[in-house]
């Protein structure tokens, strides 16, 4: 029986996110209202400790690109493993709803047939 390895789950479980991302930022650039959302998320995670200072730098970071949209998508895009590793605890939790974050799995699943 054909087992994936989990660096290749990994990868998958990254791919998926790294969609998921890419409807955050159409959203967050359509809507800049939510980025105080995520700004929120980001200091409440720091002060309980549940960033270091490096991850929060680059989350901050990549807050500060809103008003230049093609940076922050590409930052926040970026394929840099460091980058598939702070996606995974996203800052931007809550700003799509259920049913964005399935439109965005759905295409995500059609864009793998």
């Amino acid at each position: 029986m054909y087992s994936r390895s989990r660096k290749q789950r990994d990868a998958d479980i990254d791919q998926r996110i790294l969609h998921i991302h890419g409807f955050i930022a159409d959203k967050l650039l359509a809507n800049p209202a939510l980025i105080t959302q995520a700004e929120l998320t980001l200091e409440a995670r720091y002060e309980q400790k549940l960033l270091r200072y490096g991850s929060y730098l680059l989350w901050h970071s990549v807050l500060e690109l809103r008003g230049q949209p093609e940076a922050f998508r590409k930052q926040l895009l970026s394929d840099e493993p460091r980058w598939n590793t702070l996606r995974r605890t996203t800052i931007f939790t809550g700003i799509l709803t259920e049913e964005e974050r399935e439109e965005a799995l759905a295409t995500f699943a059609a864009s793998e047939n």
